[in-house]
C-alpha cells in the first residue's frame, strides 16, 4: 500500500484535473443538439460543484459519478487498511481518471477540427 502522500497526490490532483475537464467540456465543448442529462437537486449538490439550471452532458455526468464513487471507495480503503480491495480500487481510479480525460479529450478535438473547417473557429 502507497504512503498517504502518494495517496492524496494521485486521488486529490487526479480528481481536480478530471473534474476540470469535464466542468470546461460541459460548459464550452458540447453542442446543444447533444444528448444531455437533466440533474435532481441531490445530484447537483453532491457530485456538481458548478451551478446547475441546465441539463449536463451525459458523459460529463457519467464520469464525474464514476470518479467520485471510485475516489470514495479508494480513500475508505486506505482508511480501513484493506490492501486487496485498495489495490483494486486505485487501478479502476486511475483507468476511470484515463479514460474519461481520452474520452473528453478527443470530443473537444472532434468539435474543433469540425469548427476550423467549417470556419467556425475563435
Amino acid at each position: 500500500m502507497s504512503n498517504v502522500c502518494t495517496t492524496a497526490i494521485v486521488t486529490f490532483l487526479g480528481y481536480i484535473l478530471l473534474y476540470g475537464v469535464c466542468w470546461g467540456t460541459d460548459k464550452t465543448d458540447i453542442e446543444k443538439y447533444k444528448k444531455k442529462i437533466k440533474l435532481n437537486k441531490y445530484t447537483s449538490i453532491l457530485f456538481f460543484l458548478w451551478p446547475r439550471n441546465e441539463k449536463v452532458y451525459w458523459l460529463v455526468y457519467i464520469i464525474i459519478i464514476t470518479e467520485s464513487v471510485a475516489f470514495i471507495l479508494v480513500w475508505i480503503a486506505y482508511l480501513l487498511n484493506i490492501v486487496f480491495l485498495y489495490k483494486i480500487l486505485i487501478n479502476l481510479y486511475i483507468r476511470i481518471y484515463l479514460s474519461g480525460i481520452v474520452i473528453l479529450g478527443i470530443i473537444i478535438l472532434k468539435k474543433r477540427i469540425k469548427d476550423f473547417i467549417s470556419g467556425k473557429s475563435r
